[in-house]
């Protein structure tokens, strides 16, 4: 689970560097992310050992990763899709298996981790970089 978390927390802090201050049609997709850094922040207070918590964060972190991808301008639209369909992988892993059998669980994960090798770092390096240039503030 340290490892999932850790991925995780990764992966969003790539999503949501800064947030946007520009009224720009690229607002929804910059609020999109403030959101999800918001959501973040939250998982950080999640124990790895409540599996319930565990699944319901994730289940939100999916969810709002998907909205950020609906929400991406078209040039960076297919790395945010890459981002939410691996943490729907994830969630999935989580749900099909039980707490109580961490073999199972690190498998189903490993096997979501495999799944998106080589697309996901080269993925929230790009969506990450675009963030920054999009959603930061403008300076004065």
């Amino acid at each position: 689970m340290k490892f999932f978390s850790t991925l995780l927390a990764c992966t969003v802090a790539a999503l949501s560097l800064t947030s946007c201050s520009d009224p720009s049609s690229e607002n929804g997709f910059c609020d999109a992310v403030a959101e999800l850094q918001q959501i973040d922040a939250l998982s950080f207070e999640v124990l790895p050992s409540n599996d319930v918590a565990v699944r319901g964060a994730l289940a939100q972190t999916s969810a709002q990763a998907s909205r950020v991808a609906r929400e991406a301008p078209l040039e960076i639209q297919g790395d945010a899709e890459v981002i939410a369909a691996f943490l729907s992988a994830l969630t999935y892993a989580i749900d099909a298996t039980k707490f109580e059998d961490p073999l199972q669980r690190s498998a189903a994960i490993g096997a979501a981790q495999q799944e998106f090798a080589g697309r996901l770092s080269n993925s929230v390096e790009n969506l990450g970089a675009f963030v920054a240039r999009a959603c930061s503030p403008v300076p004065n």
